[in-house]
């Protein structure tokens, strides 16, 4: 019976802005398991205030995580062949402007040996 209305792995506050409480479940079909909710949720049970097992919140992290991770991963491949890509176009301008230098200094020393004959 998780409220429907949270989307958080493992909860901090209620939709009613009261703070999450760890309790243990004293239920037959349930017994000891451990439950997030707050304290208005607790005594006020018909009402749909936050409730999660904390088994299932710890595995929704996991996954939540585990995305995260993966999406992290994602970017630092996307920076790593934009980085690749920059160096290599850096690498062919100075390139190019060594090879413009070579031929200014060529063209010079030509015309100053030109002179001199």
């Amino acid at each position: 019976m998780t409220n429907t209305k949270y989307h958080g792995a493992i909860p901090s506050r209620c939709w009613c802005g009261k703070k999450i409480v760890t309790y243990v479940s004293k239920t037959e079909e349930n017994p000891y398991r451990r439950f997030f909710r707050c304290e208005i949720g607790l005594q006020r049970k018909k009402e749909n205030h936050l409730f999660k097992w904390v088994d299932e919140a710890l595995l929704d992290e996991i996954e939540r995580m585990s995305e995260h991770q993966a999406r992290v991963a994602e970017e630092i491949e996307d920076l790593r062949i934009s980085m690749k890509k920059t160096v290599q176009e850096e690498v062919m301008n100075h390139k190019h402007s060594l090879d413009i230098d070579c031929v200014g200094t060529l063209f010079s020393l030509l015309c100053l040996w030109s002179k001199c004959d």
